[in-house]
């Protein structure tokens, strides 16, 4: 890691540990430095050292920052996307078990899929209803946190929704982009088609009582409770792969962004929770708009400006050392409040019959006629009383 790097195209060594970089006469130069997706050789940031006695050799560098320490680390020229010689035998394994459950779930799949361009590579691709295209990204080792989030633009440039399987719960891409975390078995077994169930990047909307019996705070009577209906995301319990695999295609279970306190969660979800999650929160979070928010977030300097360093450090043991791997994915349940039924609607009069299609379940159900609840419309069999005698309600 270094404190100082060259800038081809302006011609200037840029200090890393000044605010401005050294370069005052360009406002927001780090911004605009980091904001560089190209290939690493295009973004003409080199060595100082190394291009001093090896003019004919140039060593690219990127930036990186971490913990508002700002530094340039030599780029060692591999492609982001390991060939397929290259991958390990459960890494196959896995893509050929995602296209098999595409596969008998009547989708069509296209294995290393390929832009025309060559910019992206997709591990499977499942073509799914309608003009519906998953991208799944079996992701088993490590992979950079830039890396990830740069193929996944790549792929929604495409029109494609990306998955990123892992097995490992400390990854760090975990709600930074679309995820499901799924038990690790041998390849053999894999492959086999034994079962392999989700542990995490799943969620559905429950809908709990509160009541004295519930230890939560009510979110409308602080103390006390309202007796009404508040809405919680749960992790989704006995869920397969295979069935996230089809459920994805089919535009059953959809990508979401859920702010949190101090992460923004992304899981898969039925539509029907989002659509009803949405209503009651007045609109969705985007990829945009949380990227315009953290692009206008103001930079925290922690970093004491120094000289110009032009030694050459790369393979030299830096002491840094990251704080140990956490569990990015704990499981635990995540308020959805914003989505409430108050007491007082469930006593009211049964709404009139109307010519509605009932949107219980995840087929919907489509009987005819319906009630409008507040849930949406619901034929007598699947009303918010009957769901709820049965302990179905959700």
């Amino acid at each position: 890691m270094a404190s100082s790097v060259y800038h081809v195209a302006l011609g200037i060594i840029l200090n890393l540990t000044e605010p401005d970089l050294g370069c005052p006469e360009i406002p927001n130069l780090w911004e605009k430095l980091r904001a560089d997706h190209r290939p690493v050789p295009e973004r003409q940031l080199q060595c100082p050292e190394c291009m001093a006695s090896q003019p004919d050799c140039p060593e690219w560098m990127f930036l990186t920052e971490r913990d508002g320490i700002r530094f340039a680390s030599h780029f060692s020229g591999r492609d982001d996307h390991p060939s397929s010689s290259n991958e390990s035998d459960k890494h196959k394994a896995f893509k050929a078990r995602i296209a098999r459950a595409a596969e008998q779930g009547g989708f069509s799949v296209v294995v290393e899929d390929r832009a025309a361009d060559g910019r992206r590579r997709t591990d499977v691709l499942v073509k799914g209803a309608g003009d519906l295209l998953v991208g799944h990204e079996v992701q088993l080792s490590y992979a950079a946190l830039p890396t990830v989030r740069k193929r996944t633009r790549l792929a929604r440039a495409d029109g494609i929704s990306p998955l990123w399987t892992t097995t490992d719960r400390t990854r760090d891409f975990i709600n930074q982009v679309p995820w499901a975390l799924t038990d690790d078995a041998p390849w053999r077994h894999i492959y086999e088609g034994r079962e392999l169930q989700v542990r995490g990047g799943v969620r559905a909307l429950e809908m709990e009582r509160c009541d004295i019996r519930n230890p939560r705070p009510c979110p409308i009577r602080q103390p006390g409770k309202c007796g009404g209906l508040h809405g919680k995301w749960v992790p989704k319990r006995a869920y397969l792969l295979d069935d996230l695999v089809r459920d994805t295609a089919a535009g059953e279970y959809v990508p979401v962004i859920i702010p949190g306190k101090r992460v923004h969660f992304r899981w898969w979800v039925r539509a029907v929770d989002r659509d009803r999650y949405a209503d009651s929160a007045g609109g969705l979070l985007t990829e945009d708009l949380v990227r315009r928010r953290s692009s206008g977030a103001e930079l925290t300097q922690t970093q004491a400006p120094r000289p110009v360093d032009l030694e050459c450090r790369y393979g030299q043991d830096s002491g840094f050392r990251s704080p140990p791997a956490v569990d990015q994915e704990d499981g635990s349940e995540v308020d959805a409040s914003v989505v409430t039924v108050p007491a007082e609607w469930e006593s009211r009069p049964l709404p009139p019959i109307r010519r509605g299609v009932c949107g219980h379940g995840t087929g919907p159900c489509g009987a005819m006629p319906a009630r409008l609840y507040p849930c949406g419309w619901r034929c007598d069999a699947h009303s918010p009383g009957v769901l709820r005698s049965t302990g179905k309600l959700s």
